[in-house]
Parts: structure tokens; C-alpha cells; sequence
């Protein structure tokens, strides 16, 4: 048992709907932290399925987990923001219903924080195929800051792990997109002078499904365009040299 002594609480985001198949999965890799100052919200959109006899019993024997019903559901970012406005801990951290943490990742990632000052975080984590294939998402930068988080990605959601104070109102309100909002929260955060610091280790895997959302890439560019256009009111010209960079980056990676 972790002794948790000044460990300051995390409060973890998990946004669901019918994620009967793999939520078990992804809230026992929260158990089973070896950091244990932690809650875990999971906020459900209405599922059909069994997703909220999963989690009810999985209240039963651990009351960290709290079930919350998000009736006005909008989307995963509407129902990261409800849970945050629920949230208790000095950090907040997401997962996914889909997803899972490595281990030590809590535990790592809040040492890292603590010792260095930080209020922005994420790691490395890995692709995780239906076929159980892993494969690694590298990461390149040590850090973010705004200008470079406009023509790099590299921040997962499911990685990261922020002060609470940072998730202002005016951040968590922009939360009518289908996906991508959580990389437009970054961007509002760092716009101010915060950095995003990388934890070089992979403590997170991301399952990569025929539904996933990110994997539509029309959408997600055209998206990542309205971002950058109307959410940041950055000029056309620049906005295309953006997309030039992140094309860029994207054959790098590949060689």
C-alpha cells in the first residue's frame, strides 16, 4: 500500500457511452496505481448497454470511483468539463473508456511535477491495436509551449496531468467540439505563457478502434483548420504554414 502522506489527490476524467466492452479494463488499470490518492469520475452520456452496472459494481468495493450521469451530455468535451467541475484534487487527469495506464504511471507523473514545479504535464504512450499489436508514439519534445504546440503534436490526452487552476471556466467552456477539444484546451492554456513538460517514459496505452474519432482524417484536419481560424483568430497564411510543418514533422516521423 502507498502511503499517502501530503500526496496531493488526483481526480481522474473518464467520459463514457457504451463502453461495456473494454471500461472494466481501463478503470482497473486505475486501481491498480501505485499511487492512491486518487478519484475517478466517470461521467457517463446515457449508455444503453451495461456500462453503468460495470461501474456500480465496481463502486461497491472501491468508493474512490463516483458515477455521474451527465444528462445534458454534448460530447466527450462537455463531459470532461462536468467532471471537472465535480473534481476535488489539486491535479486533474483523463482516460478514456477505452484506454489504459501503465502501472506507476500516477505515481511517476505527480513525482515529476512536484520535484520540478510543474503544472502541465504529459508522456510517451502506445498505440494499442484491436490484435493487441502495440506500437509506440514517439515523443520528440520535452516540452510545449504555444508557438511550438501549433506545428508539433505530441500531448495525448490520456497523458496528461494538470493543476486543477489552469482548467479556468473559460478554458472548460469551449467544449461543443466532436474531437480535438481537448488539444484547443492546451493550446488556451499555454497562449498564456504555461509550458506543457514531457515525462520521457510511456505510462499510457491508447486503443486504436474502428470507431475512434481521431482516426477520420478529413475530419480532424478540417477541424484542426476551424481551431486555428475561429477558436484562436489566427490569420489564413499562418494557419497554412502550420499545417505545412505538421505535414513536415508527420514524413519525419515516418522514416
Amino acid at each position: 500500500m502507498t502511503d499517502t502522506t501530503d500526496q496531493p489527490c488526483v481526480s481522474i476524467i473518464m467520459p463514457c457511452f457504451n463502453s461495456e466492452k473494454y471500461i472494466l479494463a481501463a478503470i482497473t488499470s486505475i486501481i491498480n496505481q501505485s499511487f492512491e490518492a486518487w478519484e475517478l469520475l466517470v461521467v457517463d452520456a446515457g449508455s444503453s448497454d451495461n456500462t453503468k452496472n460495470i461501474v456500480q459494481g465496481i463502486i461497491k468495493a472501491d468508493p474512490r470511483v463516483k458515477f455521474i450521469f451527465n444528462t445534458d451530455d454534448k460530447g466527450p468535451a462537455h463531459a470532461r468539463a462536468t467532471g471537472i467541475n465535480s473534481a476535488r484534487g489539486k491535479y486533474i487527469a483523463f482516460l478514456d473508456a477505452d484506454d489504459l495506464w501503465d502501472h506507476d504511471k500516477l505515481r511517476k507523473q505527480s513525482e515529476f511535477m512536484q520535484k520540478n514545479g510543474h503544472t502541465f504535464s504529459y508522456t510517451k504512450f502506445n498505440f494499442l491495436h484491436e490484435d493487441g499489436h502495440l506500437i509506440e508514439n514517439k515523443m520528440t519534445d520535452i516540452q510545449y509551449t504555444f508557438s511550438s504546440a501549433l506545428v508539433k503534436r505530441g500531448i495525448g490526452c490520456l497523458t496528461v496531468m494538470i493543476s486543477r487552476e489552469l482548467l479556468t471556466d473559460n478554458i472548460i467552456s469551449q467544449n461543443n467540439k466532436k474531437h480535438g477539444e481537448d488539444y484547443l484546451w492546451w493550446l488556451l492554456i499555454m497562449r498564456s505563457g504555461v509550458r506543457a513538460y514531457g515525462l520521457n517514459e510511456t505510462l499510457a496505452s491508447y486503443r486504436v478502434t474502428n470507431d475512434t474519432l481521431s482516426s477520420h482524417k478529413l475530419s480532424h484536419y478540417t477541424t484542426l483548420w476551424k481551431t486555428y481560424r475561429n477558436d484562436l483568430s489566427l490569420s489564413a497564411w499562418f494557419v497554412i504554414r502550420c499545417f505545412l510543418l505538421l505535414a513536415l514533422q508527420k514524413l519525419n516521423y515516418r522514416r
